[in-house]
């Protein structure tokens, strides 16, 4: 309880990141609290410092980044989405991006797609559905094609492999994630998803990344 008030005190002082008017550049967000409320208030500061209903109506644009692990065989890749966000409600916000990822014998690249339901708070933790079309880079022995696939000067040698375009990858997740809303345009996002592929069991993934998103009204 007693750090609970230390936390409150220190919203209304505006010396701590959870400010109690943090979304002052928005215009709703400004109307609604263009009165702050009193310094002796803290339930009222704690309230402006928290609410983030202002969010209904808001599109932007986002960068992520992250690590997927394929849990069967160990492997890692690394790669990122670039994508537009917009909130349906305050509740609710869908999305699309360019996604690609990379390793040293796999990857892929293709449109991701997927709906967030979280809480209209500051602090906001969310879950939701995706789903990724694209295609998908392996690797194959290349021991018989006449070419020098590994650049050592030999062609043809035994265990010489080759990447390929190996086809279609078609991906639906879930995800868990939480939101952090740094003034009232950007918003720092953490998530985890879990791959379920087209492929087979032995090739689903888990993602962890972060996101960076610049709303605009």
């Amino acid at each position: 309880m007693r750090f609970l008030v230390i936390v409150l005190v220190a919203s209304s002082c505006g010396c701590s990141l959870l400010r109690s008017r943090y979304a002052m550049d928005d215009p709703m967000y400004a109307e609604k609290y263009a009165v702050g409320a009193e310094r002796g208030d803290l339930l009222g500061k704690a309230k402006q410092a928290f609410d983030a209903r202002h969010t209904q109506g808001l599109g932007g644009v986002y960068v992520s980044g992250g690590a997927q692990v394929r849990p069967y065989t160990r492997s890692v890749m690394g790669g990122g989405e670039l994508g537009a966000e917009g909130y349906v409600t305050n509740w609710l916000t869908t999305r699309a991006a360019l996604s690609g990822y990379l390793g040293k014998d796999e990857g892929f690249a293709g449109l991701d797609f997927g709906f967030r339901l979280q809480s209209p708070t500051r602090i906001a933790p969310f879950a939701g559905l995706g789903t990724f079309h694209g295609a998908s880079r392996g690797v194959e022995l290349a021991h018989w094609d006449g070419a020098d696939n590994d650049g050592d000067g030999l062609i043809d040698e035994y265990g010489e492999k080759k990447s390929t375009l190996d086809g279609w990858l078609s991906v639906i997740y879930p995800e868990l994630g939480a939101h952090l809303w740094v003034d009232g345009n950007w918003r720092l996002t953490t998530f985890g998803r879990y791959f379920v592929t087209s492929e087979g069991r032995k090739q689903d993934d888990w993602l962890l990344g972060m996101q960076l998103t610049c709303f605009r009204r």
